[in-house]
């Protein structure tokens, strides 16, 4: 197993021949997939069976992460013959760690987007409803009028709902449309009016109906981007600890592959001990620190004092200096 001692001897032995650097990253041609794209799609099956239990914690930020990851990897490649020496070290997360991170930031993306930005639909239903009885008023008059067949207009019920206000008006324009040779210039409804009455119609179906299926399209793509940003994490993390063996002893493998997790402390190495030769070795000295007395010492120490000065009963000065 090779231990390089410094970056740069990492660098110079790095198995990836093309790293990622500003200069090499082109856009990709209209029309043509893009590199997370295709990670995503290659690793899409494998992503779909991470576990809940093995997602990632939610206070990590998803952009950091992603980054972070990408920008590590060169450095992470260049020990990839060493990290696949250790023994019961899962080669899949060293190996799909690229593909894994652009795979991540693409599921984010999708879920993103995912919820389709929707009209108001209070406000269609709102138009729409103010237009189907503008036209059943006017139709009701025409049919009274004899120019319009009253049968049919039984089949309108008036019914109400996001989806029964959009196909009754768009039945309404249909039936003036289809009568239009015999009610022109009878009315005061005009071509356009039936025309603008339709669009909203077919406007408030369509919103009815993306209100309804963007729930589970929304969850699907959350659920997604979970599974993948898990597997990019649990990936990371395995790779990190594979770092940090190799690296123990020079101390630099939170820097090779920093932590995810903002705020950690990185492990500073000892630094080296450089001995003249000739020079004494002078041993570091510790600073004395004074005693902590209690304060019952310090009052009882006068008292203690005066009784061991004081000459004994019966005896005197003189006799005791004699």
């Amino acid at each position: 197993m090779t231990i390089y001692n410094d970056r740069d001897t990492i660098m110079d032995n790095q198995t990836n021949t093309n790293p990622i650097t500003p200069g090499n990253i082109s856009p990709s041609p209209a029309g043509e997939q893009s590199a997370f794209t295709a990670a995503y799609e290659r690793r899409l099956s494998e992503i779909q069976k991470v576990p809940e239990s093995a997602f990632a914690p939610t206070n990590l930020d998803v952009h950091a992460t992603i980054a972070t990851v990408l920008g590590a990897l060169p450095e992470i490649l260049a020990l990839k013959s060493g990290i696949l020496a250790l023994p019961d070290f899962d080669s899949a997360a060293v190996e799909g760690l690229e593909d894994y991170a652009m795979a991540a930031a693409e599921a984010n993306s999708r879920s993103a987007t995912s919820a389709t930005p929707q009209e108001d639909i209070v406000a269609l239903n709102s138009e729409a409803l103010s237009l189907r009885d503008t036209l059943r008023s006017d139709a009701s008059a025409l049919a009274k009028r004899g120019l319009i067949d009253s049968a049919r207009l039984s089949s309108f019920k008036g019914l109400v709902g996001y989806k029964n206000v959009g196909f009754e008006l768009m039945d309404w324009a249909n039936l003036l449309r289809d009568c239009w040779p015999q009610i022109q210039g009878k009315t005061a409804l005009t071509s356009d009016e039936l025309a603008h009455a339709k669009q909203i119609g077919e406007r408030l179906v369509r919103a009815a109906g993306v209100r309804e299926q963007a729930p589970v399209t929304e969850v699907e793509a959350a659920h997604i981007r979970q599974q993948a940003f898990g597997l990019l994490v649990n990936a990371y993390d395995q790779v990190r600890r594979a770092v940090g063996f190799l690296r123990w002893n020079i101390g630099d493998e939170d820097t090779i592959a920093p932590s995810l997790y903002a705020g950690r402390t990185r492990r500073t190495p000892a630094p080296p001990v450089v001995v003249t030769p000739g020079a004494p070795v002078v041993a570091s000295v510790a600073t004395p620190v004074a005693p902590v007395v209690a304060p019952e010492a310090v009052s009882a120490a006068p008292a203690a004092h005066a009784i061991a000065t004081t000459p004994a009963a019966g005896v005197s000065s003189t006799s005791h200096m004699n």
